[in-house]
């Protein structure tokens, strides 16, 4: 029944464009143990608006440059491998939210900027309990895209607001994730998900996408559970949440499952709060 539904979306979607194979080259690059810079730019450079979004984010003051940069080589000599990885899918990911989601209540403005904040949250825990390069890059993709499938929802079913309000209101007990199966059929992680893995995108990427509202799913995996945790983190800061936001409290068993502190949680809401306003500023 419920492939029936995705079939049935994924059938009328053809406004989403592949995630480009220049993205992926580049990371695939970056993941190696010695990196060529010079070839990480020939690869970036073949994508004139993939290089157009880097250079606009790289200079945001939330990532901290001496100086503005007008070179994409300029530009990855100053950054480390893994705010290289992050910008990459930051510009991106900048092209599918471009448009307001209306069925959801946000604007294009507000979920990029829930999308970063997302991932500058996720980057701050997964640095803390210890991932590796490459799985924080995973945190990265999976944040920042965590979101997509609200987007290939409001293309397939042009939802009106008062719907989902209508529905929340005659629902007041049930969470985000219930009040879509009962206005949809399906939920935005489901169809995201589903989306990725068509793309070819790695599993954890993608169950990731499919958990961050799960509270079973997300402590699954730790990569889910960061990705979880750093979308609530940006709701209760009231960061792009549409008609969600502020419905957010982080369940004990999540800090559990990743041996995090509550005390912790003000530290990384204080850096995603900072860095998106900087960034938000810029754009």
């Amino acid at each position: 029944m419920i492939e029936q539904v995705l079939e049935k979306i994924f059938d009328k979607v053809d406004k989403i464009p592949t995630f480009p194979k220049v993205a992926m080259q580049a990371l695939e690059l970056l993941r190696k143990e010695e990196v060529d810079l010079k070839e990480v730019e020939r690869v970036i450079k073949s994508d004139p608006g993939i290089v157009a979004n880097f250079l606009k984010i790289v200079n945001s003051p939330a990532f901290g440059l001496p100086q503005k940069v007008d070179s994409l080589f300029k530009a990855l000599m100053l950054l480390g491998v893994n705010q290289i990885k992050f910008i990459i899918v930051a510009s991106v990911a900048k092209n599918y939210f471009e448009k307001d989601l209306i069925g959801y209540g946000i604007s294009s403005e507000d979920i990029w900027l829930h999308s970063l904040a997302c991932g500058f949250i996720a980057e701050e825990i997964a640095l803390d309990v210890g991932f590796s390069i490459n799985k924080i890059e995973a945190v990265y993709v999976a944040s920042v895209l965590h979101d997509i499938g609200k987007i290939v929802l409001d293309i397939y079913t042009k939802l009106e607001l008062n719907k989902f309000i209508k529905t929340y209101e005659e629902n007041i007990k049930q969470d985000f994730l219930q009040v879509e199966w009962l206005v949809l059929g399906v939920d935005h992680g489901l169809v995201g998900a589903t989306l990725l893995q068509r793309w070819g995108f790695p599993e954890n990427i993608y169950f990731a996408i499919r958990a961050h509202h799960d509270p079973d799913l997300m402590l699954q995996s730790d990569v889910a559970a960061i990705v979880a945790l750093s979308n609530m983190l940006t709701n209760m800061l009231g960061i792009g949440g549409g008609v969600d936001v502020f419905k957010y409290k982080v369940p004990s068993q999540l800090l559990s499952f990743l041996g995090l502190k509550q005390e912790r949680l003000l530290k990384y809401m204080k850096i995603g709060l900072y860095k998106s306003l900087v960034f938000k500023k810029e754009f």
